[in-house]
């Protein structure tokens, strides 16, 4: 807690021990001393008003009008925790800086502190308080005046003894007496009442503030859900061609879900996408929603990564899969259908710069990343088509593992597409693992420099063929752990 919290707890704590489950106390000292040494007199009233504590201070010198008010009201925050919600001085706020000076004068008074002083700029009891009203208040007060009108009786009988001048001397000591004690009882009283209304006017205000907070966080919450669940609905009624504007608008869906205000709502709103395109860039270049290629692992023994950066690590950390194996996919053909994309692109994260109002990824210039041989093998072809652009084939070596689980397997590839330049090796070479064959482009047809990496398995019922004979296209990659929402 800080310095201001701990004293408000404790000026709480010496207020509450003095009401002891009464209503309100009070009591006076007239046997204070000033800072220079004079008589002065101090007057302390607790009153509880609903689950506040008010403390009302006043410190005058004796026979001099001028006089110091203080006053303080606290609030509960919970469990032994005070909050000091009012301090004034002669009823002008106590600045800020002034505040724990003051906390700490005021313990002092309450506690008596043999070693504090009063005066009227700088506060602090030095005597002792007795208390002056009871929980009745009028009947503490009305048997002091007993005892003051007893008292006066007194003085009168000794008067007499002493001679008219005594006489006359005491009568008016009383008189005085009893009319200060009059006057401050009655500034007391009103200053008291406009308190406890002030501290009743604060409390209904602070209510409807509340009132109204809650009602604005359950509008938000509320139309945050509906727009989240508007959003679903308008990615289900979609077709199956739009995979990826319905995948893209769910994402944004859950980001709205997790929007803290009305402004990251309408941010949100406003990256719908309009078509497909769009729809894979935003979820090509939002950070929040890449999963690296290294959180991938291969479905087949053996085959490493088909990406990397010169001299850095074979990790597939620096890239991502833009469009996975059977997303949906406009046919190459031209014919305008879909087809399931039976390969991955996979796309450099790091030079991704922005993207302009047409969809275009604006990149950093310079290399994307190079495209590496997944295994060792053979180069069974390099080529160049207009799909395709530059490509190459290379054959790997046939494992027991391989021949297990692919029935009637005759030989198995990794494919290579859309590479800058020729690559480097001829047909009929070798390649180690992880061998450089080129680097990352957009030759063919692309929309953006990537990688099409596909593997395949050649057999004599496969759906798909080439001059080397029929072969199924697989799966290379499937995440590590499965991911988790939120």
């Amino acid at each position: 807690m800080t310095r201001r919290e701990t004293l408000s707890v404790r000026l709480a704590a010496m207020l509450n021990t003095l009401l002891d489950d009464q209503p309100s106390w009070s009591a006076r000292s007239s046997e204070a001393l000033g800072s220079d040494g004079r008589p002065m007199e101090y007057f302390a009233v607790v009153q509880r008003v609903a689950d506040r504590l008010m403390f009302l201070e006043t410190i005058a010198q004796a026979g001099v009008e001028e006089r110091i008010v203080r006053t303080w009201i606290l609030s509960p925050q919970g469990p032994g925790q005070w909050c000091l919600d009012s301090a004034e001085k002669n009823h002008e706020e106590v600045p800020g800086q002034w505040l724990d000076e003051e906390l700490v004068e005021a313990t002092l008074r309450l506690s008596g502190a043999q070693s504090a002083r009063l005066s009227l700029e700088v506060a602090a009891a030095r005597s002792p308080l007795a208390p002056v009203v009871s929980v009745a208040g009028n009947w503490e007060r009305q048997r002091r005046r007993a005892f003051l009108v007893g008292l006066a009786g007194c003085v009168l009988l000794v008067a007499l003894g002493f001679g008219g001048i005594q006489y006359q001397r005491m009568l008016r000591l009383v008189g005085d007496l009893d009319r200060s004690i009059a006057q401050s009882s009655a500034m007391q009283n009103r200053v008291a009442r406009r308190l406890g209304e002030r501290v009743e006017s604060l409390s209904a205000e602070l209510e409807g503030l509340r009132a109204d907070v809650s009602m604005e966080k359950d509008a938000f919450l509320f139309s945050r859900r509906q727009t989240a669940m508007t959003l679903r609905d308008q990615a289900q009624s979609l077709s199956y061609r739009d995979f990826s504007q319905a995948k893209a608008i769910n994402y944004l869906a859950s980001q709205i879900e997790k929007a803290a205000t009305y402004g990251e709502v309408l941010y949100q709103l406003s990256r719908i996408p309009e078509n497909n395109a769009q729809a894979e860039t935003l979820l090509a270049i939002d950070r929040p929603n890449v999963v690296p290629l290294s959180s991938y692992k291969s479905t087949v023994l053996g085959l490493g990564y088909p990406v990397r950066f010169d001299g850095q690590a074979w990790d597939g950390s620096d890239f991502m899969i833009s469009s996975g194996f059977g997303d949906p996919r406009a046919s190459s053909l031209g014919t305008g259908g879909f087809l399931p994309h039976q390969a991955v692109d996979i796309i450099n994260i790091r030079n991704i710069l922005t993207v302009t109002p047409e969809n275009t990824i604006v990149r950093f210039p310079g290399v994307s990343g190079s495209v590496v041989s997944a295994a060792e093998g053979k180069i069974l072809r390099v080529a160049y088509d207009e799909i395709y652009g530059w490509n190459a084939e290379v054959q790997h070596p046939l494992s027991m593992e391989w021949r297990e689980r692919f029935k009637g397997i005759q030989q198995l590839t990794t494919f290579y597409a859309h590479m800058a330049e020729r690559p480097s090796f001829e047909a009929g070479s070798f390649v180690e693992a992880g061998g450089k064959l080129g680097n990352i482009g957009q030759t063919g047809r692309s929309t953006g420099p990537h990688l099409h990496y596909e593997v395949r398995v050649y057999r004599s019922e496969g759906e798909g063929y080439n001059r080397f004979g029929r072969f199924d296209r697989v799966n290379p990659y499937i995440l590590k752990e499965p991911l988790v929402s939120g």
